[in-house]
């Protein structure tokens, strides 16, 4: 009436709000009044003569006729006196188990819940009837009618069942409730929490279920004692607001989890028993450092606990239990601060092992379900881990183990020793009360009861196993054998003795047995002399210079030649071959397998250079015995002895040496110079049909080419040999002077093994150290005596003839070359491919030959592609065979070159097989065109290459030449589909054309240098890994990749010719000029194709 206008208030909750709903002022008034009137009707309910009712409908309700102590109860004339204070009480108050107010106010040192003060006289204070036989619903009871002042409620042990009810939570005074011991059911009423006076709450062994709400505890909550055992709750309890909370049980339940990161710190909790729940998910690590800091008792056995034990911080705890879960693992050294008596931890019954290793992950254990045994947790076992904690240690006193129906070994009559303080001495002070599985150290003192020993079960690798089992003892005299007892065991020991001594005779053959089939094979190709079918090798020997040593020291050539043939027989003979032809100081012989031609070559070459050979002073001496070397026994001491021609004699020991006696000695020398005989020679495989004979066969005649290709002192073979022989150059490695030491190789690869452990410690040496070593020469090809022309081969160090300035990058291509290969070649011209063999001691010598070969006119190198070993940058640099030197003390600066084909494994095998062709004509032809000595390395199976410039502006320019190149080659259909289709520019120029290379380019000081299994230089280093990765991880198709250091070494290199311009300045032109300007051109055909679609195209549009 006051209101002139109405007056609004927004009404609305958390979330996303509906649009606002507008409520009168008048309105919530009502409501206020409502509630105050609602309030004022449950206080008018709380007299004395309504709870008098209230008890009678209890009584009614709950079959107070069966109660076992119902005295006085309904009498409503009885006198009662509250004998303590005198003061008159309604009769309800002396009815069994009620006490009622006798104060309103509470005097000093009185309590209003224990000394019934603070409350209206004559009102219900209490209601205790435990154990009284109560039968009923729960719910008859009017709780309004007590709501005021009741403080205390126990209906323990009683018959009562139904819900509690959502009423229960009226009372604002009730301090403690004790409902155990019935069959309530149904669910915790919510706000139960808002009794803010209540302090203790049984509910234990009722039937109570569904989740326990999270606000059992409210803001100002008094909760001391929580007791929930023995009910159905299940779910996660949540007990993060109950602060003041000291003991919690909640026993034989269905709780999933309790302690979770979530948890707050719960600083009063003083006991825990949480045994028989459905926990099954690890303790969190620090449970009692954040989570129970002031914890006593914890009891968590028979759960389905997993993980490992929590770390301990505490000294405050007396009890901890938590046995019969599935924890893993070592107790941790942590607990060793509740090492005390009268502390109990028992932590048995579970899969805990000091020593374990690799336990099985939680969801294997419990799937297990407790049926595995200790050994089969854990995978393996350290024995170097600690038995048990730290100031922790095994007593002498025994006592029983304890069965248990899940339990990880067999406990039934074994004894194990008790646990007791380290470094104490036997007693109850000592002792501790400490429960373990003696599988957790590994029943170390562990023993059996009388009439039972033990047993060693354990596994190869597992942890130790030993179960008590009893003594089988048969007394009796008419017992069969075990032969009669298990027939079977013969069978399986004769099968298992048949197979033992085949797998020995097989080991013996394997070891020997190869060994004494090789004589025999010698010994056959020894008896049948000369091939007269088959397969054979052809090995042509030449004394370098015989015919000036025979006109200049006549005297001396019988002498030389006679030695010289001693030596050849005698290699000969030791490695099996046989003598086709002599013609003066030339041998040709011939063997069944190549393998003993090089053999032979090796030998002789070895004993020739140890030979002592005449001297010129002995030209001049009418009687001088000529030297044979009859015995090679002990070669170094024969070198000694003849200290005279130590140059010559020493050369097996100093192979560099033989690179300073290359040229012929002269005779103007002094008198007591030795003779320098040098021997070459060549060796060829081929196949003999059978009556075909020897003389005038192609290989012969291979061979005696192959031989006046090499220098005094060298062996090459041709390409059929040396694919015979790569498989056995560890065989051949152990060739002397003495001939072939397999037992070498066999010993080595004994002691391999052995040194394989040992390689952490101590560096072995390399294997393929000692191994022949094989050298690439190159490939060369023969030309018809019609087209035969000179061609002299460049020095591998010989400079280029000067240039223009833009000559130094690319020179046009020669008419006679083609755009699908190689030069139009004529009638497919013979190939001849050689490879120079030395022993890994002598390997420096090739150093002095280098790549310089007795060429005749009609041998001619193939392409750039074929260049020889030493050819490669820095060759002659880097050791060769045996040696201790730093690979890369002396190493020059190279360049390497990776490139590769983007996306090659869209190809087809004939398709490939196609593109590598078209890949390595373009690559010969830009090594043609480009200043500097490129070298082919290697050609991967997956259209990658990789090659090495001793000059980085070669490498620079050879890559850009090669971008040009490619886009101009003629290539198959399917190198020209996608995702190589032809692609150009905005102004019609071409960019993209068939497959496209990634290239990577990188400069540096190689680690080392060394042949690989083809005889070709291979490159180890940081620059040849930089290469490689530039190409893969950061070039894409059509780019070139490389170091900055490298484009401004090649921009130095290029301002040279240009001495006006900067190396930054000349950069950008110069590499402009390589990419924009190509001498190769695309196909006539090509274009021509090309315009025909166009113009069906513009047709089909029309």
């Amino acid at each position: 009436d006051h209101v002139s206008q109405p007056k609004y208030h927004v009404v609305g909750c958390r979330g996303s709000p509906p649009p606002p709903r507008l409520v009168p002022l008048d309105s919530m008034l009502f409501l206020l009044l409502l509630v105050c009137a609602t309030r004022a009707a449950a206080a008018s309910n709380c007299t004395a003569a309504s709870q008098q009712q209230a008890l009678r409908n209890i009584f009614s309700a709950w079959d107070g006729s069966g109660w076992r102590k119902p005295e006085n109860w309904l009498d409503s004339s009885l006198e009662c006196e509250d004998p303590a204070t005198g003061i008159q009480l309604p009769a309800h108050c002396c009815w069994h188990g009620i006490k009622c107010c006798i104060s309103r106010t509470c005097s000093e040192g009185q309590r209003p819940d224990v000394d019934r003060c603070g409350c209206e006289p004559g009102l219900v204070w209490e209601i205790d009837l435990d154990s009284c036989n109560l039968a009923g619903d729960f719910s008859s009871m009017d709780h309004n009618a007590f709501a005021c002042e009741l403080s205390g409620l126990r209906l323990s042990n009683n018959n009562l069942r139904g819900p509690i009810g959502q009423g229960f939570t009226v009372y604002r005074k009730l301090s403690w409730i004790d409902l155990q011991g019935n069959y309530l059911s149904g669910t915790l009423p919510r706000g139960i929490g808002k009794m803010s006076s209540l302090w203790l709450l049984f509910l234990s062994g009722n039937s109570l279920e569904g989740t326990v709400p999270p606000d059992i505890c409210g803001n100002n909550t008094q909760l001391f004692s929580l007791a929930l055992d023995h009910n159905k709750f299940s779910g996660r309890l949540d007990l993060s607001a109950c602060t003041k909370l000291s003991y919690f049980v909640a026993k034989a339940n269905n709780f999933s989890e309790v302690f979770h990161a979530g948890n707050a710190a719960l600083p009063g909790l003083r006991a825990v028993f949480l045994e028989e729940n459905g926990l099954h998910r690890p303790l969190p690590f620090d449970i009692f450092i954040n989570y129970l800091p002031n914890l006593e008792q914890l009891a968590l056995h028979k759960n389905r606990l997993t993980g490992t034990l929590p770390v301990m911080s505490m000294y405050s705890l007396k009890i901890v239990v938590l046995a019969d879960n599935y924890f893993v693992g070592p107790v941790p050294e942590s607990w060793a601060i509740m090492a005390r008596p009268g502390l109990l931890v028992a932590v048995e019954f579970n899969y805990l092992s000091c020593c374990g290793t690799n336990p099985l992950s939680p969801e294997k254990l419990l799937m297990a379900n407790g049926t595995l045994r200790i050994d089969d947790v854990y995978d393996g076992v350290d024995y170097s881990a600690p038995l048990l904690p730290p100031s922790l240690e095994l007593s002498d006193e025994l006592e029983p183990v304890l069965a248990h129906p899940r339990q990880s070994y067999k406990a039934k009559g074994m004894r194990c020793p008790k646990l007791k303080l380290a470094g104490q001495q036997e007693g109850p002070l000592s002792t501790l009360d400490w429960y373990m599985d003696p599988s957790y150290y590994m029943f170390v003192k562990c023993q059996c009861e009388e009439g039972l020993h033990l047993v060693n079960l354990t596994k190869p690798g597992r942890l130790p196993y030993f179960e008590c089992q009893a003594l089988q003892l048969d007394t009796s005299d008419d017992r069969e054998s075990w032969e009669e007892a298990y027939p079977w065991a013969i069978v399986i020991i004769v099968v298992v003795g048949c197979f033992l001594l085949i797998t020995m005779l097989l080991g013996l053959y394997l070891y020997k047995g190869t060994e004494v089939v090789q004589k025999l094979n010698n010994l056959k190709k020894r008896m049948h002399g000369l091939p007269t079918s088959g397969p054979f090798t052809a090995v042509v020997t030449d004394i370098q210079g015989w015919t000036a040593l025979c006109a200049e020291h006549p005297e001396l050539s019988s002498k030389v030649l006679s030695i010289h043939n001693s030596i050849l027989r005698k290699a000969r003979w030791n490695n099996f071959g046989s003598t086709h032809e002599t013609e003066g100081d030339s041998y040709t012989m011939v063997f069944y397998e190549a393998k003993d031609a090089v053999a032979f070559c090796l030998q002789a070459q070895q004993m020739l250079s140890m030979q002592q050979w005449p001297s010129l002073r002995e030209a001049n001496s009418e009687e001088q015995s000529t030297h044979l070397m009859s015995s090679f026994e002990n070669p170094v001491s024969e070198l000694v002895r003849k200290k005279s021609c130590s140059n010559n004699s020493f050369a097996i020991l100093n192979p560099l040496s033989i690179s300073r006696r290359m040229k012929h000695h002269s005779t103007t020398s002094a008198s007591s110079t030795c003779l320098d005989v040098r021997v070459r020679m060549g060796l060829a495989s081929g196949f003999l049909v059978p009556g075909e004979s020897l003389h005038g066969h192609p290989t012969i005649d291979l061979a005696k080419e192959v031989s006046d290709t090499a220098a005094g002192g060298q062996i090459l073979m041709e390409g059929s040999t040396f694919s015979a022989i790569k498989d056995v150059l560890g065989e051949l490695g152990t060739v002397d002077a003495q001939g072939m030491h397999l037992d070498r190789l066999r010993m080595r690869r004994v002691f391999s093994w052995p040194a394989f452990f040992l390689c952490r410690f101590i560096a072995p040496p390399s294997a393929a150290s000692e191994d022949a070593v094989v050298l690439d020469m190159g490939t060369y090809t023969k030309s018809r005596p019609d087209q035969e022309q000179k061609q002299t081969r460049p020095a591998p160090n010989s400079s280029f003839p000067a240039r223009s300035s833009r000559s130094f990058l690319l020179t046009p291509l020669s008419p006679k070359l083609s755009l699908t290969g190689y030069a139009q070649k004529s009638a497919s011209p013979e190939e001849l491919h050689l490879y120079q063999v030395l022993s890994a001691a002598g390997a420096e010598r090739a150093k002095g030959w280098g790549s310089n070969l007795r060429l005749k006119s009609r041998l001619s190198l193939k392409d750039s592609l074929s260049k020889g070993y030493f050819d490669a940058p820095g060759t002659l640099a880097a050791p060769l065979g045996i040696s201790k030197s730093p690979a890369d003390a002396s190493l020059p600066l190279v360049t390497t070159v990776f490139a590769s084909v983007e996306q090659a494994r869209v190809f087809s095998s004939k398709d490939m097989r196609q593109v590598e062709r078209g890949l390595l004509a373009c690559a010969s032809k830009c090594l043609d065109q480009v200043q500097g000595d490129g070298y082919l390395c290697r050609v991967f199976g997956n259209l990658k290459l990789m090659l090495c410039f001793s000059k980085p502006e070669a490498a620079l320019a050879w890559s850009c030449a090669m971008q040009e190149c490619m886009m101009a080659q003629a290539w198959p259909r399917a190198a020209l589909k996608e995702p190589f289709k032809e692609k150009r520019d905005q102004h019609g120029n071409l960019i993209f054309r068939g497959p496209r290379l990634r290239i990577g380019i990188s400069q540096g000081r190689p680690k080392s240098i060394q042949p690989d299994h083809l005889g070709r230089a291979d490159y180890h280093g940081d620059c040849v890994n930089s290469a490689a990765r530039f190409m893969e991880g950061a070039a894409q198709g059509g780019m070139i990749v490389c170091e900055q250091d490298v484009a401004m070494r090649a921009a130095e290199a290029w301002a040279a010719t240009q001495p006006s311009a900067e190396p930054e300045q000349a950069l950008g032109p110069t590499l402009h000029t390589v990419h924009s300007w190509s001498p190769f051109q695309v196909p006539q055909s090509y274009l021509q194709v090309q315009q025909q679609q166009q113009q069906q195209q513009q047709q089909q549009q029309q």
